[in-house]
This record gives structure tokens, sequence and C-alpha cells, in this order.
């Protein structure tokens, strides 16, 4: 669904991409009640569901920033922290450290701000209302993603392994091997 958002947002067709944008949000919604209620959680889930979520995320506010619908000062915050909470995962995974992939409280209050954001940004342009409080709105979430963003690099940084740490002793410096 997501390239098709996309092209409904830039030919200015707002009111079906705030009605895919409904859609999306609630078959994710419906796939994460049922594998839960069905016990049918799989670790390709765990990752796959999140990795969408991103990408819907990413997608939405680059062509909304690009659009001019979203200030283009929120776009970079939330792609930057997506890119940063990626790259991150990435390395944690390719040195051989545990992942915890356990959304945080944070995350999830975050990503509703920013699900919700969109949305609204969307609303709006499809019944060309003026929404005066909505740059209220854009400015919590924006801070809210620099917090969370914060939060989560302070926390994967705590639980790294003892031997993460790059050691420099009279100039040269020692790479950690991972945990393997």
């Amino acid at each position: 669904m997501v390239p098709l958002l996309m092209i409904l947002i830039l030919y200015g067709k707002f009111s079906w991409a705030f009605g895919l944008f409904l859609l999306a949000g609630i078959t994710d919604m419906l796939d994460g009640y049922l594998a839960r209620r069905l016990d049918q959680c799989t670790l390709f889930g765990l990752y796959l569901d999140p990795a969408a979520d991103k990408v819907l995320t990413v997608s939405s506010y680059l062509v909304l920033g690009f659009s001019g619908h979203v200030p283009a000062w929120l776009s970079v915050i939330v792609v930057f922290k997506e890119v940063f909470m990626i790259l991150g995962a990435t390395i944690i995974f390719v040195c051989g450290w545990e992942m915890k992939v356990e959304p945080s409280r944070w995350g999830k209050q975050t990503t509703f701000f920013q699900l919700f954001a969109v949305a609204l940004a969307l609303l709006a342009a499809a019944m060309e209302w003026t929404v005066p409080w909505i740059v209220w709105l854009f400015g919590v979430t924006g801070l809210l993603t620099v917090f969370c963003g914060s939060h989560y690099i302070w926390s994967r940084l705590r639980s790294l392994p003892a031997d993460a740490v790059v050691r420099v002793d009279s100039g040269s410096a020692t790479l950690p091997t991972g945990n393997k």
C-alpha cells in the first residue's frame, strides 16, 4: 500500500490517500491482534511488522514534507530518527550482540503521535480545512521523536556487552570482536 499512498499524495488525491492510510493502519492493527490472539507470532513477523511501520512512517513524512503538508523540519527529524534506529539495529546484529526487539513505551507513544499527525495532515488536506492547532501537534511529535530517538540510543548503548567498547591505548585502537 505504501507506493500507492505515496503516489496518491504526490498527485494531490488526499481523500483517497487518507482512506488508504486508514486502511493500512486498520489492517496493521488487525494483523497484530490476530497474531497475538491466535498465538501465531513468528520471528519473521516480529521483525517484519516494525519494518513495515517504519516504511509507512518514513514514506509518509517524505512525501508530506515534500508537498508542504507537514513541516520539512519534522520530516527530517522523523526520517533521521528511523535511519539511526535501523543503523543501530544493523550494527548490533552484524556484531553478533544480543538485540532486544521489544518496543518501548516511548516508542509506541511516538509512533502514535507520528501517525496521528500524518492522518490529520491528510484529512485536513482532503477536506481543505485549516487546523490552527496542528502546529502544536507537529511540535509535540517532533519533541517526542527526538526524545524517543535519544532514549533508544542511550538504552542500546547501556545494553551493549562490556567488550563492545573500543579500547584506545597509546594511539592505537582495538576494535571489539562481538559475542558470537
